[in-house]
């Protein structure tokens, strides 16, 4: 699948991710223990944190990647109906995706990269589409390519094979789809939960203080806070991993 060295966020995407993070952390910190220095400590989690950001980055961005390469399946499988060749049908399908999607689109830079590998690099087709299903992380992409130089070997059609890949697709997603919108009130529920220890602390920060006194000056209080802390932290990544469900 994609990995950390080939996603690569923009330089300003990052920068935003570390602002908004760092500043969410140390309120929280400020919040549960009324210190600079564990608002600081906790702003500081959001560089090991990255790594589930890029992660959730990287799943979005497979999805998008899953969809745009429907479309491209079907421009190829129109492509071979006309008789031409893989060569052909990838610069026919990077001129339709540039005009049904943003250059920046995913499928729109991959269909870059690989006629440029074809026609600069002198890279086979066999290779770029294989790197291309590697890259992606597509299970779809693989077994295409698989399929594809089958049939090439044993004459089978490849027409019929590539509208059957797009269609798979197509099923996919809609199961996807489906399992977002049971799983949608959940989710919404499961943040909702999260979020509500942090607001009744707020409210009672600015209501009265006086009441969290003890929990922000004895070591028995702040050692309440850390475990509440900790037991919130604990039950959002643990209703992440329950909603992540693979299709």
């Amino acid at each position: 699948m994609l990995n950390d060295l080939e996603y690569a966020p923009a330089r300003m995407e990052r920068a935003k991710y570390f602002a908004l993070c760092a500043a969410g952390l140390a309120f929280v910190g400020y919040l549960f223990f009324n210190s600079l220095i564990a608002a600081a400590a906790l702003g500081l989690c959001s560089i090991p944190l990255e790594r589930y950001w890029r992660k959730s980055r990287m799943a979005a961005r497979r999805r998008l990647l899953a969809s745009q390469f429907k479309d491209m399946l079907f421009s190829l499988s129109a492509s071979f109906q006309s008789g031409r060749h893989m060569r052909e049908a990838l610069l026919e399908a990077q001129a339709g995706m540039r005009l049904a999607y943003p250059s920046e689109a995913p499928i729109n830079i991959e269909l870059d990269r690989m006629v440029r590998g074809i026609e600069s690099g002198g890279e086979r087709e066999k290779d770029v589409l294989f790197e291309f299903a590697r890259r992606s992380g597509l299970d779809d992409a693989l077994n295409f390519a698989d399929v594809y130089f089958t049939c090439l070997t044993t004459g089978g059609d490849v027409v019929k094979v590539t509208a059957h890949a797009a269609e798979s697709i197509m099923d996919k997603m809609a199961i996807l789809r489906e399992i977002e919108m049971l799983t949608a009130q959940k989710k919404y529920e499961a943040k909702m939960l999260t979020a509500l220890p942090i607001l009744i602390l707020l409210y009672l920060k600015f209501s009265s203080p006086d009441y969290l006194t003890p929990l922000y000056t004895t070591a028995a209080g702040l050692l309440i806070m850390g475990a509440a802390l900790a037991a919130l932290v604990g039950s959002f990544f643990w209703g992440e991993k329950i909603m992540e469900i693979e299709v």
